[in-house]
C-alpha cells in the first residue's frame, strides 16, 4: 500500500495554530513521526540490533538491562520509544508514524466523517484554550458552543489542573458518549453537555467581502485533507462566490501547514488553466513524473495570504498560481517544504510515512529548504503577531487588508480591458 501525502511539522504558536478536535486524532498538521519499525518484542529488537554493527552500543545496552534490571522491562512501550528514538535519529524531518489505532481514525477522518464535537481549539498567550471555529453541523454547534468561548473544565476535572494537551484528550471520546465542557463566555460561566457523534470536518472557510460597493470572495483553506473533504469542500465555496458575483479571489493559507497531494492536484485543476501543476522527483527514476491540468480554469483575479507557517502543499497552492500569473502574494516568506513522503503499512496494521521524493511547482524552481517569498511582505501589527487568525478581526489584519487593495486593483484592472 502506498499513499503520498505530504505531512509536515513547521514549528508553530499554539497562540496560533488551531487543533481539529475528534477522535483520537488532534491534527496540527498532518502528522507525527514515522521511521522503519521494529517488532513489539524485546527479544526480537535485540536480534535486529545485533545485525548491525553500528548499533552495538545499543546491543550492550540491552544486554546490561537483561542482566542487572530489577525491574521488568515494558517491551511494547520500550519498542513503541525505539520507534520514536530512530525517527528522531534517521534525519528525516518530516517521517510520520501511525499506530493501527490512529491510522485507522485518520483513514476514517480523511473519508469525510470524524467523531468527536467539532471544533478548532487554539491556546491563548495566558494558557486559556480557546473556541476558534466552530463546524457547521457539528455536535458543538447543537450544544450552543461559539467561536472565542474558553473552555475551563473538562467533566468537572479544571483546565489548570490537567493541563492543555490532557484537557485535550478529555475532550475525545467514542460516538455517543457526552462530555461536559466548563465554558467561559465574556463573564458568563457555563456548563454544556456535548454528545460526540460523527461530523464532517470543516477544512475550508468561505464569506464575501465588499470593498467600494464590489463583492469579492475570501477562502481560507486550514489544510488539505482528503479529496472528499477538501476538494469537495473548496469546489463548492468557490462555485457558490462565482455564482454570487464576486470579483476577485483571495485564498488564505496562513498557518496552512499541508496535507494530502491529491487534494491539492484536484484543487489546483479546477483552478488552474491546462499545463503541469507539479513534477515529483523519485529518487531511482531518471526523469519526474509530472502531474498536469486540463483546460478548464477559474478566469478572476486573485491573491494569496501565506505565512511562515504556510507549507508543502499549501506551498505548491501558493508557488503554482503565482507560476501562472494568476496570483500575487501578501505576507511572509513561507516555510520551505518541497519534499514528500509515501506511506507504508507494516504487518501490525501501522504506518509509516518516509520522506521518498521532492517535487517542483510548475515552472519555478524548488523551494524545499528555502520557502516562497512573497511580493508584497507584509506583517501583521504586534497587537495581533502571535494571536490566531480567527481573532484578527478584518479591518486590524493588515495582510488582508493589502490583499483586499490588491485585489479590488486587479478587478478594476480587469474591467478596463
Amino acid at each position: 500500500m502506498d499513499r503520498y501525502d505530504f505531512p509536515n511539522e513547521p514549528a508553530q504558536n499554539k497562540t496560533r495554530k488551531p487543533v481539529r478536535v475528534s477522535l483520537g486524532v488532534f491534527i496540527i498538521s498532518i502528522l507525527l513521526t514515522g521511521i522503519l519499525i521494529f517488532s513489539a518484542t524485546f527479544y526480537w529488537m535485540k536480534g535486529y540490533y545485533g545485525k548491525f554493527t553500528e548499533f552495538e552500543k545499543l546491543n550492550e545496552l540491552v544486554e546490561l538491562y537483561e542482566k542487572n534490571y530489577f525491574y521488568d522491562v515494558d517491551r511494547e512501550q520500550l519498542s513503541e520509544f525505539l520507534v520514536q528514538a530512530y525517527l528522531y535519529g534517521s534525519g528525516d524531518r518530516f517521517a510520520g508514524y501511525y499506530t493501527a489505532e490512529e491510522w485507522e481514525e485518520q483513514q476514517f477522518s480523511a473519508s469525510g466523517s470524524s467523531v468527536g464535537i467539532g471544533v478548532y481549539v487554539s491556546g491563548s498567550k495566558n494558557g486559556d484554550l480557546r473556541i476558534a471555529m466552530v463546524m457547521d453541523d457539528s455536535p458543538a454547534e447543537e450544544a450552543g458552543i461559539l467561536p472565542g468561548d474558553i473552555i475551563t473544565a473538562v467533566d468537572g476535572k479544571s483546565m489548570d489542573e490537567l493541563g492543555y494537551e490532557e484537557t485535550l484528550n478529555l475532550v475525545k471520546g467514542a460516538e455517543g458518549s457526552s462530555v461536559v465542557l466548563g465554558i467561559l463566555r465574556g463573564e458568563e460561566t457555563l456548563a454544556l453537555t456535548v454528545v460526540r457523534s460523527k461530523y464532517t470536518p470543516q477544512t475550508v472557510y468561505a464569506e464575501t467581502v465588499i470593498q467600494d460597493g464590489a463583492l469579492y470572495g475570501y477562502v481560507r483553506i486550514m489544510e488539505f485533507l482528503s479529496i472528499q473533504t477538501t476538494y469537495y469542500q473548496f469546489r463548492s465555496a468557490v462555485s457558490a462566490l462565482t455564482r454570487a458575483g464576486v470579483q476577485g479571489l483571495i485564498f488564505d493559507l496562513r498557518d496552512n501547514a499541508g496535507g494530502d497531494l491529491n487534494a491539492i492536484l484536484h484543487i489546483l485543476d479546477y483552478l488552474l488553466p491546462e499545463g503541469p501543476i507539479v513534477h515529483i522527483f523519485h529518487e531511482n527514476e531518471k526523469n519526474p513524473v509530472t502531474y498536469t491540468s486540463d483546460a478548464n480554469e477559474i478566469d478572476l483575479p486573485m491573491v494569496v495570504l501565506a505565512n511562515e507557517n504556510t507549507a508543502s502543499a499549501a506551498e505548491l497552492f501558493t508557488c503554482a498560481l503565482r507560476d501562472y500569473g494568476k496570483a500575487e502574494i501578501v505576507g511572509k516568506k513561507t516555510f520551505g517544504k518541497g519534499c514528500g513522503q509515501s506511506g507504508k503499512q507494516l504487518s501490525d496494521g501501522s504506518v509509516v510515512f518516509i520522506t521518498t521524493f521532492l517535487y517542483n511547482p510548475p515552472y519555478s524552481e524548488s523551494y524545499d529548504g528555502i520557502g516562497i517569498f512573497p511580493d508584497y511582505e507584509v506583517d501583521l501589527s504586534e497587537e495581533w503577531r502571535d494571536e490566531n487568525l480567527f481573532f484578527v478581526p478584518h479591518d486590524q489584519d493588515d495582510q488582508l487588508v493589502k490583499a483586499i487593495a490588491l485585489i479590488t486593483a486587479a478587478a478594476a484592472d480587469a474591467q478596463s480591458r
